[in-house]
């Protein structure tokens, strides 16, 4: 049926069934099953006949598709060769990716440096399994374009806590944020690191951020929260049961 619709008509036919990263509205918690099921919808729809492809490349749709991305593929039997396609198209169209999520934990050496290059207008960043491996490399790109950042940090049993201090206190350094999430909050240092990096860019007015989520099972204390929004900042807590027992 679709191949028997003019180009123009089946470019927005199949555009319905790709992600649009420019409408995400419940930002951290976007639709993972929406954009994985649109780079596959595409690249089968490549193989159908030559009216299909030449539709998806009128219609810019692999460009669109690379609005939002999710790094690295799903674990499968065929995670490399995803992986490998999921790169080429960043090669080409990654100038359009607004929305990226990526799995710190699922990392290969020098992918974190690789995706900042090849994705260098992000303005929506979710870092899952922020570890104590994971670098800060990506800001010198993405510090100019991120209004939205959500971080889950994780503590490794091997090797210990990630560098929250020095995460936090660059990110307050150079981004200018609408929104900054922070999940993963499961142990005391991780709650004083985050208070104090917020505290210290409030005392230097350096705080270019208008609302800051903390998720997490450690509790906060009114006199810190209390610090933090007398200066206008709004901050919203979510105390989780503690999930360290």
């Amino acid at each position: 049926m679709v191949t028997q619709l003019p180009l123009e008509l089946t470019a927005n036919v199949l555009l319905t069934l790709v992600a649009d990263a420019t409408k995400i509205r419940a930002f951290p918690r976007a639709d993972e099953q929406l954009c994985r099921c649109g780079f596959k919808t595409l690249a089968s729809m490549m193989r159908t006949c030559t009216r299909s492809w030449r539709a998806i490349l009128a219609g810019n749709l692999w460009g669109k598709a690379a609005g939002m991305v999710l790094w690295p593929p799903r674990l499968a039997s065929s995670a490399e060769t995803s992986r490998k396609s999921l790169a080429r198209l960043l090669y080409a169209s990654g100038s359009s990716c607004r929305y990226l999520r990526i799995n710190c934990m699922a990392l290969q050496p020098g992918e974190l440096s690789w995706l900042s290059t090849c994705c260098p207008a992000v303005e929506m960043l979710q870092l899952c399994f922020f570890g104590p491996g994971t670098g800060m490399e990506w800001l010198k790109t993405w510090a100019s374009t991120l209004r939205q950042l959500c971080i889950h940090f994780w503590y490794d049993d091997c090797l210990g806590p990630p560098p929250v201090l020095d995460a936090i206190q660059e990110i307050l350094r150079s981004c200018t944020l609408d929104g900054l999430w922070l999940t993963g909050i499961d142990w005391p240092r991780a709650r004083s690191q985050i208070a104090h990096a917020v505290q210290a860019a409030l005392s230097r007015a350096a705080l270019h951020c208008c609302h800051i989520s903390l998720e997490g099972s450690q509790p906060w204390p009114e006199e810190e929260l209390g610090a933090m929004r007398a200066s206008g900042l709004k901050v919203k807590v979510n105390l989780l049961a503690d999930r360290t027992r």
